[in-house]
């Protein structure tokens, strides 16, 4: 850390004594980082943060009297301040996890077991830094008096009207235009493979909710979370989709108009049935990627077994995953799309795609559907299947009347 350089002040907010401690040993191994204080109770944080003014908190969900949903959305109508929720390890857990990040809370970790204990330490830290990167912006958004929801903070495609004659914006081209890559093969569809991390959830059901009954493509999403949480956010994300959306098994045959969300904590890989048809591989052995699910290995997979026809969004997260998907998917032909960095609430994984020149476009939130649209119509039209996009175009010009 820079002599210069405060560090973070974290407030830590749990009912059990036990984790206010695990979590606060945690984060005092660092030298940037500072524990300033503790609560036990939802109304004991409201009060420690008036005191001590923390940059960022971690904020238990279950608590007695005010639980942490309740903290939160006191937390972003009046002292709006990076939070991250600590979630117990279940489907439930996971349910009200989700509820959270769209009401504001800007990320979460599950409640370290004494099995997940090394995995959690390695993660709390860059989701602290990061969460404090973000601070600037919840502040900036409460001095100009905008709501302080996950939706609005992210931004929201509900109003985007889909004009699919307009041409992609193109505001970093790649390398290598759509069909110039190393391979040409393509299917008799388009794949769209889209990976997020962090701000992530909120988007993408932004995003999704405006994909058409019609939609042309088969759809796999790759968002960085723990098992149990994956299948409570497929089941979130197919509520609000036109198409139907679950999580993803070993052999689930890919299609038009179905989208599957990566199982958390396992890899998720496109393969071929001795029949031809692409299907989803969950393997069991290790892979040299960083992340499970990998964003990466997921999107190399399917370039190499879609090929043309193969569209990867890379959208707001830490890190750099999505960098070596991109580039396959450019070798073999197809498109990439990245969320641009006003928009990101981590420009981390879009920064990166957009400086090594793989973007084709880089769209801001509220365009992100459209521009989804447009690159399968584009990928369509290229395979020979113009009557994907006809019927699509017809269709979201019905219910968007």
């Amino acid at each position: 850390m820079n002599v210069n350089q405060q560090p973070i002040r974290v407030l830590v907010v749990d009912d059990s004594t036990f984790m206010r401690n695990r979590l606060s040993m945690m984060l005092m191994k660092y030298d940037d980082m500072k524990v300033v204080g503790t609560a036990k109770s939802g109304q004991d944080a409201i009060e420690q943060v008036q005191r001590i003014q923390p940059d960022v908190m971690t904020l238990d969900i279950e608590m007695p009297g005010m639980n942490g949903l309740q903290v939160l959305d006191h937390m972003m109508a009046h002292t709006p301040l990076p939070i991250i929720m600590v979630s117990a390890y279940t489907e439930e857990g996971a349910s009200v996890t989700l509820q959270a990040l769209e009401r504001g809370a800007v990320d979460f970790i599950p409640k370290p077991t004494a099995q997940e204990v090394k995995a959690i330490e390695e993660l709390l830290p860059s989701k602290i830094r990061a969460a404090h990167e973000m601070r600037h912006r919840l502040l900036r958004k409460k001095a100009l008096g905008l709501p302080m929801s996950g939706t609005e903070l992210l931004g929201s495609s509900s109003s985007v009207r889909k004009e699919f004659h307009s041409t992609l914006p193109p505001v970093v081209r790649g390398k290598r235009g759509c069909g110039e890559g190393k391979s040409t093969m393509s299917t008799d569809f388009p794949l769209v493979v889209i990976g997020a991390s962090t701000g992530g959830p909120s988007l993408l059901k932004t995003l999704i909710q405006d994909l058409p009954e019609s939609f042309p493509g088969a759809l796999l999403i790759i968002q960085h979370m723990p098992k149990f949480f994956s299948k409570v956010f497929a089941e979130n994300l197919n509520g609000v989709s036109a198409i139907p959306i679950r999580e993803a098994q070993d052999g689930d045959v890919l299609q038009p108009g179905l989208g599957f969300v990566a199982p958390g904590d396992q890899h998720t890989f496109i393969t071929r049935q001795g029949n031809g048809q692409a299907m989803i591989s969950l393997p069991t052995q290790t892979f040299p990627y960083p992340y499970r699910p990998s964003i990466d290995g997921a999107m190399v997979s399917a370039a190499e077994q879609f090929g043309r026809s193969t569209i990867g969004f890379v959208l707001t997260g830490m890190g750099n995953d999505g960098l070596v998907g991109s580039q396959a998917i450019k070798e073999h032909g197809g498109i990439v799309i990245a969320q641009d960095e006003s928009t990101s609430l981590i420009y981390g994984m879009p920064r990166a795609v957009v400086e090594a020149k793989l973007a084709d476009a880089v769209l801001p939130d509220i365009q992100l559907s459209t521009g989804l649209m447009q690159a399968v119509v584009s990928v369509c039209l290229l395979i020979g299947r113009s009557d994907f996009p006809s019927r699509c175009v017809q269709s979201c010009e019905v219910e968007h009347a």
